[in-house]
């Protein structure tokens, strides 16, 4: 039979895992207690009892319980989210794509593209993709968000750097090499150094 003191541990657990859905969290406890419980009728210690119970009902930790609950609740927004995204970053890009090509070639219409493109990708594509992200890195290694971190910073100074040569504006040279710079130094060790990780991880 579990105790009070083994339930208000069970609680307490949970409660530090910052599940913020009072109902969610409370079915939790309830379901951790029943399988704790069923275990501790057949003699399993309560310590040893819980952790098979944590590892069957949530191997990555409640949080991922919640985050799940979540998608399911608001699935159809997600999803829309995910296509207006993903739509608004090829409409853009190819826009972008477009512009540098009319730029070439001299034809008119080229800066018009080359703006809608470039501010597109910057202010509506980007910060979009940032907002459905943001859920997994919050829970993710620091390493990981920070490649993601300093690869959105040097493509950001990329692009502006790309916009400045472009329309000719002083200081192109700089915003280029300090793109490169945070690219090279920023992004890249942290993405070979999560590639290595995940070598070692799933060999």
């Amino acid at each position: 039979m579990i105790s009070d003191e083994q339930v208000d541990f069970i609680a307490e657990e949970i409660r530090k895992a910052n599940v913020k859905n009072e109902a969610l969290r409370d079915d939790l406890i309830d379901h951790m207690c029943c399988l704790v419980e069923i275990d501790m009728d057949r003699g399993v210690p309560f310590d040893e009892a819980y952790q098979r119970a944590y590892h069957q009902t949530s191997p990555n930790g409640y949080g991922e319980i919640q985050q799940e609950t979540v998608f399911l609740l608001n699935y159809n927004k997600i999803m829309n989210m995910k296509r207006l995204t993903y739509i608004s970053g090829f409409t853009f890009t190819l826009s972008l794509t477009a512009g540098v090509f009319l730029k070439l070639l001299h034809f008119p219409g080229a800066p018009a593209l080359l703006a809608i493109g470039m501010c597109g990708i910057l202010f509506v594509f980007l910060p979009m993709l940032i907002v459905l992200r943001y859920k997994q890195l919050a829970v993710q290694v620091l390493s990981e968000r920070l490649k993601w971190i300093f690869g959105v910073l040097s493509f950001v100074l990329f692009m502006v750097a790309s916009w400045m040569k472009l329309t000719h504006l002083m200081g192109a040279g700089v915003m280029l090499g300090l793109s490169f710079f945070v690219f090279g130094f920023g992004f890249l060790p942290f993405l070979f150094f999560r590639m290595y990780k995940a070598s070692i991880e799933k060999p």
